[in-house]
């Protein structure tokens, strides 16, 4: 879990809501209210799929989509008032497997509410979904496509590699870090780590 957690840079912020296209580190919503259950399914599916890509990501809510760019909509008071950190957390971490961390980060821009979401790479080990729940499946692994910026369930080979190839790269910073070892050749996921993940996934 990371540590030290602060309020997001402005000047990142305003990158952020700006930029007006997707990436696949970001993703831009419309507004929405957390009291409804669709925006909960996307805001974990996305949650836990930023956690699985290289530096995690943001979701950023308040943008409407015209055409191929995104304009600066802005939130419905009511819409950005139902955004509470620890609630939000609390529904995630209910699916997620192991706790992705994330900030909630509202803000104002040209006299316009937005939600800013910072999802942080995961720590050690992918993250799964642990449950089934509405739109979500225990052992579901998501992923933000490099094919087309979206969220989506693993459906590859190459994205699956992927992810476990950032998981050994983040145990072998670990043990660094620690003075175990000194160096490492990395050479892609062996089946001890797809036994692992297997493992992780209850055998799904």
């Amino acid at each position: 879990m990371q540590t030290g957690i602060a309020m997001l840079d402005e000047a990142l912020i305003d990158y952020l809501i700006f930029h007006g296209r997707e990436e696949r580190n970001l993703e831009y919503k419309q507004s929405m209210s957390w009291s409804d259950m669709s925006t909960k399914v996307k805001v974990t599916k996305s949650a836990m799929a930023m956690a699985n890509i290289t530096d995690g990501g943001y979701i950023v809510f308040g943008e409407k989509k015209n055409g191929e760019v995104y304009e600066l909509e802005g939130m419905q008071k009511d819409h950005a008032d139902s955004f509470k950190q620890d609630d939000i957390m609390e529904w995630v971490n209910s699916y997620a497997d192991p706790y992705v961390e994330l900030i909630v980060s509202p803000t104002g821009r040209n006299g316009k509410l937005f939600i800013v979401i910072k999802v942080w790479e995961f720590n050690q080990l992918l993250i799964v979904c642990k449950k089934d729940g509405e739109g979500l499946k225990r052992g579901d692994v998501f992923t933000r496509s490099r094919k087309k910026y979206e969220t989506s369930r693993v459906g590859s080979q190459t994205e699956m590699r992927e992810i476990l190839d950032l998981a050994v790269d983040r145990e072998i910073k670990r043990l660094r870090s620690r003075g175990l070892i000194a160096s490492v050749e990395v050479v892609s996921p062996t089946e001890v780590d797809r036994k692992a993940f297997e493992q992780q996934r209850g055998g799904l």
